[in-house]
């Protein structure tokens, strides 16, 4: 998969880390998980089957240098932030479902490492207090985002982004958009109105296995998108309006005179 997201086009990729354990209680862990996409008798064996250990992660890590594109990591909980960072993980990335972790929250505050946090889910009191709990951390992006799988396009709200922008521009690195929507219009879109970072799930085969697969890009789509946004870089110019030189030889054919 790393290979072909970096054929894609890709700056980085990001997986997941569950300490799972600590991450369900006891009555989540031993809940049994009668689903269709389950990999495991209980819930809890269910999430272990899912896991990456560290030593995958190391490898992962090194494989994805070696493609040039980072590697990044959502930590689901305080022991799955420490061992990320002691394993010199580059970015770490927070979960809707985690922004109000203090735990969580108290272990990534003197990461030394750019940090993401998604606000699906969220209220914008539970966004501030996200963003001042991480007060120390220099590098701290938000990023847009409604948890739900697929997603409508009536529900991206898009322009949170702006108000995102606006609101945290003291406090904040950037905007990023987190998107589970069918189709890559919706990405550019964001983009357009100010996302600096886009994030979306990827599968080689949207048919698999996983309640995820649904609402992924497949290689296809993902190379399109990554296509687009890049010529969507190149269109957006500057506020600057003057006569280019591509436009001298209709200018000197076309333009009429002011008598």
């Amino acid at each position: 998969m790393m290979d072909v997201a970096s054929y894609c086009g890709v700056d980085a990729v990001k997986l997941q880390k569950r300490d799972v354990k600590s991450y369900l209680s006891l009555e989540q862990y031993n809940r049994i998980y009668d689903n269709p996409n389950s990999f495991g008798l209980t819930y809890g064996e269910h999430r272990e089957y899912l896991e990456l250990n560290l030593e995958e992660h190391i490898e992962l890590k090194e494989y994805a240098s070696s493609l040039g594109i980072d590697y990044f990591v959502s930590v689901w909980d305080a022991e799955s932030v420490k061992q990320m960072l002691d394993l010199d993980i580059d970015i770490l990335k927070i979960p809707s479902a985690c922004i109000t972790d203090s735990k969580l929250l108290s272990a990534l505050k003197d990461a030394k490492v750019p940090v993401m946090a998604s606000v699906g889910m969220s209220t914008i009191e539970e966004i501030d207090f996200l963003v001042n709990e991480l007060s120390a951390i220099e590098d701290l992006y938000l990023f847009q985002c409604t948890s739900t799988y697929p997603c409508s396009f009536d529900n991206l709200n898009l322009s949170v982004i702006g108000m995102l922008k606006k609101r945290y521009q003291d406090k904040v690195k950037g905007i990023g958009f987190s998107g589970h929507h069918l189709g890559i219009a919706m990405d550019v879109a964001a983009v357009a109105m100010g996302a600096e970072i886009i994030e979306r799930h990827f599968t080689l085969d949207r048919t698999q296995k996983g309640t995820d697969h649904a609402a992924s890009l497949e290689p296809d789509g993902m190379r399109r998108l990554v296509r687009d946004i890049r010529a969507f870089e190149k269109a957006k110019g500057t506020c600057e309006k003057k006569r280019l030189d591509c436009e001298l030889s209709a200018w000197k054919k076309l333009r009429r005179t002011k008598e």
